[in-house]
């Protein structure tokens, strides 16, 4: 007997997007994530556009990886033009993504994955039992997000951050405000891990996992000139073509990426497996506790390892307000530097994973070529494979049995969907 599976609406994500699986014979027969939101045009958008509006433009294709999309957008226009920033500079773009780090993980890991690990429909209902995780989660939040008003200047789509620098730096009693707020938000993120380490993940979703991550250098972090996978070396971010290898899919708005023809994982779970030896202080305490439990076949374990990262964006973030106040804020103007015909790749690690922005230049700054590959754009068949696996095994289990687990592994990998959806090329 053949049986359909839907997911009308897959609930708490970034998006709109459902889930069908066909099951006949004793066996899946299809599975798909059908991504519908419309397509968004902004490699087109930005195509004669002069380089200083670039990332004013990029940085609107998501309002929660608003950071991300601004920094790959820098970095790839001063990769570009070979700009050169100060260590100042580089501080507060730490402190910027880490902060993004933060106000996302807290709300996927509180919010939107929790209530599947504590067995409730929703966060509402979570918090009827919860309370006070519910608020340390909201404080924990607010203070992610007042990273991104110091910085950016507001919450959403900050205009302050510049190639070159910042229009505006933050003052010393700003930061210090931001630093006090970490350290009384910080139990949460220690919840956190203490909330997922204990929990058994479920093995439905087992199977192997190619990762993916940019290598952060000597110490952990969330930006990088190449890419480490779990299959080879590292790649320089320049080739992330042949890494990525995007296809146009008939049941989705997004294209899917397969490396070597296969699908791969990218986001928290494979920052900190890939990385998690450069990892210090308490996060690296964390990491060394838990290694076990981090199974690379186990998708969904993805969560623990947010917890973890959120240990340490808190922890860096402090570090990187004292280094900062220690050295003295300073005003800085913009990095000079002069245009000319050229090409530039950035790459960085928002919350879910590698986010690649490729632009090419013509002799005046103006953008003659632009590509931007989101992480959820990267996970959409990693996720497909985890539905079939997921389905296979569940197959004797009730239909809502299987609709509530092909949810729950969607949550897991804190997919955005609405960043995932760009330009798609058809040919006539």
């Amino acid at each position: 007997m053949n049986r359909k599976i839907t997911v009308d609406e897959i609930t708490r994500v970034e998006g709109y997007g459902s889930i069908e699986v066909e099951l006949g014979d004793g066996r899946v027969k299809d599975v798909k994530m059908n991504i519908s939101e419309g397509p968004r045009f902004f490699e087109s958008l930005v195509k004669t556009v002069s380089y200083e509006k670039i990332p004013d433009i990029m940085r609107r294709i998501c309002a929660i990886c608003t950071a991300s999309h601004t920094l790959a957008s820098i970095t790839a226009i001063e990769k570009a033009f070979e700009v050169e920033v100060t260590s100042q500079t580089r501080l507060l773009r730490d402190l910027l993504i880490n902060g993004e780090m933060i106000e996302s993980h807290a709300l996927h890991v509180f919010f939107l994955a929790l209530p599947d690990v504590l067995g409730y429909p929703d966060a509402v209902e979570m918090a009827t039992k919860h309370a006070d995780a519910v608020k340390m989660a909201l404080q924990l939040k607010k203070t992610g997000n007042m990273i991104h008003i110091a910085l950016g200047g507001r919450e959403v789509h900050g205009m302050n951050e510049r190639v070159g620098g910042f229009a505006k730096v933050p003052a010393e009693a700003e930061l210090w405000t931001i630093r006090e707020n970490l350290v009384k938000a910080r139990p949460a993120a220690e919840l956190a891990v203490k909330l997922f380490a204990d929990a058994e993940p479920p093995a439905y979703v087992k199977s192997a996992n190619n990762m993916m991550a940019l290598d952060s250098g000597e110490a952990f972090g969330f930006t990088g000139d190449h890419v480490l996978t779990s299959l080879d070396r590292r790649h320089p971010v320049e080739d992330y073509l042949s890494l990525t290898n995007e296809r146009t899919i008939k049941h989705s708005h997004a294209k899917f990426s397969y490396y070597d023809d296969a699908p791969f994982m990218v986001g928290s779970l494979p920052r900190v497996l890939l990385n998690g030896r450069k990892l210090q202080g308490e996060a690296a305490k964390l990491y060394r506790e838990n290694r076990e439990k981090l199974n690379p076949e186990n998708s969904l374990l993805n969560n623990l390892a947010q917890a973890i990262e959120l240990i340490y964006s808190v922890d860096r973030s402090i570090e990187t307000i004292d280094q900062l106040v220690a050295a003295g804020v300073e005003d800085e103007e913009l990095a000079e530097f002069e245009v000319f015909s050229s090409r530039g790749v950035g790459a960085v690690e928002a919350p879910r994973g590698i986010l690649y922005h490729d632009y090419a230049f013509d002799e005046e700054g103006r953008v003659t070529k632009a590509n931007v590959i989101t992480p959820t754009a990267q996970n959409a068949a990693n996720i497909e494979k985890d539905y079939r696996v997921a389905a296979e095994r569940l197959i004797a289990e009730p239909d809502e049995k299987i609709r509530q687990s092909l949810e729950v592994i969607t949550r897991a990998y804190d997919p955005c969907i609405s960043c995932s959806v760009h330009l798609v090329r058809v040919k006539v």
